[in-house]
């Protein structure tokens, strides 16, 4: 029994170590290797995103020129026409706009002449062709109504420039064209804005409160009939009736005493250059005659 066991047992070892029949190998059958977790990372690494490169910043935008015809409305827009004038007997008259352009008819055989305001000094000329156009300036008038006159002749027809007058109050933007003919501009001339009124400082509070004090008997015919101030300058206004060889001199009391004060003689009027809080007129020296004056106490700052 035991040696059938043993037979048994070597059967099923031999069976167990037998080889099996070999098999073709194919990249399906084949599983990858995982990366250890270092690797992993580090192939993590190597790829990072891609993002744009930022410009450097030396490089200048790039500028994006206007059309031509944009340069052509803007100049028809600033354009101001004769037809769109105003006439003062022969003389067109533009409204002054900085900036815009202002058409001047001309022809080969007359002058066209170009009035800027009284007192106005012209600082330079300048004109697109200076070859076959004159461009001259002259003086009408003198002192305050003086005027500048600017003289413009074309020496051909069907030409067209540009002139350019600074002056010392603004500048004026000029399109000459020449016709031929009889027909041209004899003068142009502007109306300008009228200046904004300067906006005026409010006038001084005036302060009227102070007591004017005669001597008990009889008030001199020099007393004050008046005295204010504005802050900064005090008057004392007498009657018209008063001689200037009666005027009395006028003294500031101040700690220390009496101190004759510097002012001067408008008229009727003594203006003094200050302000004070008591005052004294005073005439004579052994016995004089004294008028008080006490700014009051509402009226102190």
């Amino acid at each position: 029994m035991t040696r059938v066991v043993r037979i048994a047992l070597s059967a099923l070892s031999l069976a167990a170590c037998a080889t099996p029949p070999e098999m073709p190998l194919t990249l399906s059958t084949v599983a990858p290797l995982p990366l250890p977790a270092p690797l992993t990372e580090l192939a993590q690494e190597a790829e990072p995103d891609l993002a744009p490169m930022p410009e450097p910043a030396s490089k200048k935008p790039e500028r994006v020129s206007a059309p031509p015809q944009s340069l052509a409305e803007v100049n028809k827009a600033a354009r101001q026409r004769a037809a769109n004038a105003a006439y003062e007997d022969a003389a067109l008259v533009y409204n002054y706009a900085p900036g815009a352009l202002y058409e001047l008819q001309t022809a080969p055989s007359y002058i066209s002449t170009i009035l800027l305001e009284p007192g106005e000094t012209v600082l330079d000329i300048a004109a697109g062709d200076t070859t076959r156009w004159m461009v001259s300036q002259t003086l009408t008038g003198s002192g305050e109504t003086g005027r500048t006159l600017i003289i413009v002749k074309p020496l051909a027809a069907k030409l067209k420039t540009n002139i350019v007058l600074a002056t010392d109050r603004r500048a004026y933007l000029i399109e000459a064209v020449s016709v031929a003919g009889d027909t041209y501009t004899a003068q142009v001339a502007w109306s300008y804005p009228k200046p904004a009124a300067a906006e005026l400082p409010p006038p001084p509070v005036l302060n009227y409160g102070y007591d004017i004090t005669p001597p008990r008997r009889s008030a001199p015919v020099w007393t004050p009939v008046s005295v204010w101030d504005d802050g900064k300058k005090t008057w004392i206004a007498f009657s018209s009736n008063v001689a200037a060889a009666d005027m009395p001199p006028l003294f500031v009391r101040t700690g220390e005493g009496l101190e004759l004060v510097n002012y001067r003689a408008e008229g009727q009027t003594y203006v003094v250059d200050r302000i004070f809080d008591r005052a004294e007129l005073r005439l004579g020296q052994k016995k004089p005659i004294v008028v008080r004056i006490d700014r009051q106490e509402a009226a102190r700052p």
